[in-house]
């Protein structure tokens, strides 16, 4: 694997080349060998996901000249608030931001991923309203956690002490995955402001299927949190949490 150095000239790298492919791998650039071979399990949260981008690309080719440059706005604060985004914590970083530039229809996307991941959104809906103007929440800070299999495990956390410029009160999402690869980095649970915790007692394991109980080992947690007009904050530090057998 090797690490891509960008320009201003050329500013994002995708998509195979040669006997590689470009990908984004912990917020930087790198050139990395073709896979023999891709699993894909098509899982419904796989699912939702890609439905949710076509259902917005789809938005994009019907909107008037006027909402596409609202959008176009949005992109332009989306590709200064992640321009710089490094992976400044290392291996256990759970939340992974994203890399701009954004272009009009990806901020779009963006918005309406971001709405769906707290249930904000879905295919059918009214286009949401372009949050231009609006700038992201700050950061949720992470609590002290505990927990056990059987109680599974308990995140305290203190709200964003802002939901943004022009931003309204939304949800902060827990991201958990295990160290020992047995739980990908995963989307576990969010909730509304105001509640400042919640308890995850299980997770979908590697390579799909249902959720199934935590298991004993290490766990890692990352909160960040989503505006209600699709905005989402920097991610928090990183919490780890040992899980034992209950007694």
């Amino acid at each position: 694997m090797a690490r891509a150095k960008l320009s201003a000239l050329i500013t994002s790298l995708a998509g195979k080349y040669g006997g590689g492919v470009f990908r984004n791998w912990k917020g930087r650039t790198v050139l990395s060998a073709l896979p023999s071979a891709v699993g894909n399990p098509a899982t419904a949260a796989q699912e939702r996901a890609r439905s949710i981008i076509s259902c917005s690309s789809k938005m994009w080719q019907d909107l008037a000249a006027a909402r596409r440059a609202e959008w176009r706005a949005v992109a332009e604060y989306l590709s200064e608030q992640w321009e710089n985004s490094e992976n400044e914590i290392g291996e256990r970083q759970v939340i992974y931001p994203p890399r701009g530039p954004y272009t009009g229809l990806g901020a779009l996307c963006s918005v309406c991923g971001l709405l769906a991941s707290v249930d904000d959104f879905d295919c059918g809906d009214a286009v949401p309203t372009a949050p231009a103007g609006v700038t992201a929440p700050s950061i949720p800070i992470l609590g002290t956690m505990s927990g056990d299999t059987t109680v599974g495990i308990t995140i305290p956390w203190t709200d964003p002490s802002s939901w943004g410029t022009n931003g309204s009160a939304g949800n902060v999402r827990v991201y958990i995955k295990s160290e020992d690869g047995t739980f990908h980095a995963q989307l576990a649970a969010f909730e509304a402001d105001g509640t400042e915790t919640t308890t995850v007692t299980e997770l979908r394991p590697r390579g799909g299927g249902v959720a199934i109980g935590l298991t004993v080992g290490v766990y890692h947690v990352q909160l960040d949190a989503v505006n209600a007009e699709g905005l989402r904050s920097a991610p928090s530090a990183v919490g780890e949490i040992r899980i034992e057998a209950a007694v």
